[in-house]
C-alpha cells in the first residue's frame, strides 16, 4: 500500500455511519463529540452497490473505534449530470477526502502487481483487481478486503508520512491470520495512531468552522 497519485471526477448519494465503541476523545473537542471527516467515493470498477455498502461498514467501523466518524458520499463517475449530486462537485480539501475505487492501476514508478492502494494529499486510490486477488487468495469476501483497504488508506491520508507500521491495520501486508481474527479487532489502528488521527480531523474540523464564520457573517 503505496503513496501517489492525483486525479478525480465526482457524483452520487449520500450515506452516513456512526462508529461504535469510540474511544475517549482527547482532542480537545469542547463538545466531546468524535471528530468528523467527509469522504467520496468514485467507483471507477463498478463495485456492486452490496459489496461497496458493505465494505463502506466495515471501513467506518474501522475509523470509528479510533474514534473518527466518516460520512460518505459515493459517486458515479459514469453519470454525467453532476447537478444532481451537489456533494460530488465540491472540491477535495481537509474535511473532503477522496478515495477512488480503480478496476486496477497501470504503470506507474514504484508500483507493483501487489499493490492495492495509493494515497496522496487529500486523494487514495485502491485496485479492485487487486483486492479480489487477496479475497480469493485468502477465502473471504471482496468486501472484507476492500473495507480494511479504503480504512487504511484514509490512515494514509490522515497520518501523513509515517508510512507503515510493524502492527495493525497500517502493516504494509497482510496474512490470512488478520483476516480470521478481523472481528476480534486484527485491523485497527494502534492507540497513538488512533489519537493522532482524531487530533488532526478535529484540527481540519476547526478550520473549516474559522473560514465558514466570517462568510456566515458577510450575508448577515
Amino acid at each position: 500500500m503505496n503513496q501517489s497519485f492525483k486525479g478525480f471526477v465526482l457524483l452520487a448519494a449520500l450515506l452516513t455511519f456512526a462508529p461504535q465503541a469510540l474511544p475517549e476523545d482527547r482532542s480537545g473537542n469542547p463538545a466531546g463529540l468524535p471528530p468528523r471527516i467527509n469522504v467520496r467515493v468514485h467507483n471507477y470498477a463498478q463495485v456492486s452497490s452490496e459489496i461497496l455498502t458493505q465494505a463502506e461498514v466495515a471501513a467506518a467501523e474501522i475509523l470509528g473505534k479510533a474514534g473518527v466518524q466518516i460520512t460518505w458520499t459515493n459517486c458515479d463517475p459514469a453519470r454525467r449530470d453532476l447537478g444532481d449530486a451537489p456533494g460530488c462537485n465540491q472540491f477535495l480539501g481537509p474535511t473532503n477526502l477522496g478515495v477512488r475505487i480503480l478496476p486496477q492501476f497501470g504503470v506507474i514508478p514504484g508500483i507493483t502487481k501487489r499493490t492495492m492502494g495509493l494515497a496522496v494529499g487529500e486523494l487514495a486510490s485502491v485496485s479492485f483487481r487487486r483486492v479480489k486477488e487477496e479475497a480469493a487468495e485468502f477465502g473471504v469476501q471482496p468486501y472484507e478486503v476492500l473495507g480494511p483497504a479504503i480504512a487504511h488508506e484514509i490512515g494514509h491520508l490522515l497520518l501523513g508520512s509515517q508510512g507503515h507500521s510493524p502492527t495493525g491495520i497500517m502493516r504494509a501486508r497482510w496474512r490470512r491470520e488478520d483476516y480470521e481474527h478481523a472481528p476480534r479487532g486484527a485491523f485497527k489502528f494502534t492507540a497513538q495512531q488512533a489519537e493522532q488521527m482524531r487530533a488532526e480531523v478535529s484540527t481540519r474540523n476547526r478550520m473549516q468552522q474559522a473560514e465558514a464564520l466570517p462568510e456566515t457573517a458577510a450575508r448577515k
